[in-house]
């Protein structure tokens, strides 16, 4: 039965599109996680980033009627939290390991706090009649069997992400600013002997992180769900760490890494559907973290036979 299901779902694409939906906060967290890292500061506070803008853009979305007033707003707040960080870790020279720590852990207890305090709910904010992220539809494609299905009907976050891939291929490795990004990350001293301002890149790096992770939570609230769930990232944006290390520090990788996450949490929501199914739910949703941990082991084992080579 569940092997028929998921037969059935790859059949008439339900499963691609399962996997573009889920795929897509992943792949947004990690480019953001991406810029931070190569630029020294590696972001570990994506997972609070995303709850933060998650709540504000459901929020400011709802209160204003506009779908796009919730996702700058989400972005925004998102953006001032990451220059935060920066002032926390660059100026008072706190490890960012351990802002990164305090941002998650301040995301969730601060998103549901408000939510409490604002609404007066504890578990869950569903505004009725907010606005939602539009799906797009492309004339005459959508009409087309197949292609249709494979490029039609998708949420415009979906496209944004993908987009967002080249424009960050683009603003590494094709820009002044990319190369100032790189030489900060790769050799901070050397970077500043050449009059490199090191912290304003620095700072500029964990906002790319910031406006990114804020995309994410918004699409999480305002494109996936249409409501706010307490901890409703539920560990998106430390699959996104884990992306960013399995990409290999580049945009591509990102991306095929997002896909390989985004199909195994699709898979475990296709069979979570199937009734009666004799696989246990504990064991289903554990799948995405499984495939994270044998990615990090394919990691290390990678870098430690590269090592060895250059050896």
């Amino acid at each position: 039965m569940v092997w028929q299901t998921i037969w059935g779902q790859i059949v008439d694409l339900s499963l691609f599109a399962v996997l573009l939906r889920l795929m897509t906060p992943i792949l947004l967290a990690a480019l953001g996680g991406l810029i931070s890292d190569i630029g020294g500061v590696i972001n570990i506070g994506l997972e609070g980033l995303m709850l933060m803008s998650a709540f504000t853009s459901i929020a400011v979305g709802s209160s204003t009627g506009s779908w796009v007033v919730g996702v700058l707003a989400g972005v925004g707040v998102s953006m001032l939290v990451s220059y935060g960080m920066g002032f926390f870790s660059l100026k008072m020279k706190v490890d960012i390991i351990i802002t990164g720590f305090a941002v998650n852990i301040f995301g969730s207890g601060f998103t549901i706090f408000l939510m409490s305090k604002i609404y007066g709910l504890t578990g869950n904010y569903s505004p009725s009649g907010a606005p939602r992220i539009p799906l797009v539809k492309i004339p005459f494609i959508e009409d087309v069997p197949v292609l249709g299905k494979l490029l039609s009907g998708h949420s415009l976050m979906v496209w944004i992400a993908v987009l967002s891939v080249f424009f960050c291929l683009f603003l590494i490795y094709k820009t002044p600013y990319g190369v100032h990004l790189r030489s900060v990350g790769e050799a901070p001293y050397a970077a500043q002997s050449l009059g490199i301002p090191i912290k304003r890149i620095q700072y500029s790096a964990l906002a790319w992180s910031g406006a990114f992770a804020g995309l994410a939570g918004a699409f999480m609230s305002n494109g996936l769900t249409n409501m706010f769930v307490k901890d409703m990232t539920a560990g998106t944006g430390f699959l996104a760490l884990a992306v960013v290390l399995l990409g290999n520090r580049n945009p591509i990788g990102i991306l095929i890494g997002s896909i390989i996450f985004g199909l195994a949490s699709a898979l475990a929501t296709i069979v979570q559907t199937v009734p009666n199914s004799p696989i246990p739910s504990q064991f289903i949703q554990m799948i995405p973290y499984v495939v994270t941990i044998l990615a990090l082991v394919f990691f290390a084992l990678q870098n430690k036979r590269r090592l060895a080579t250059l050896a």
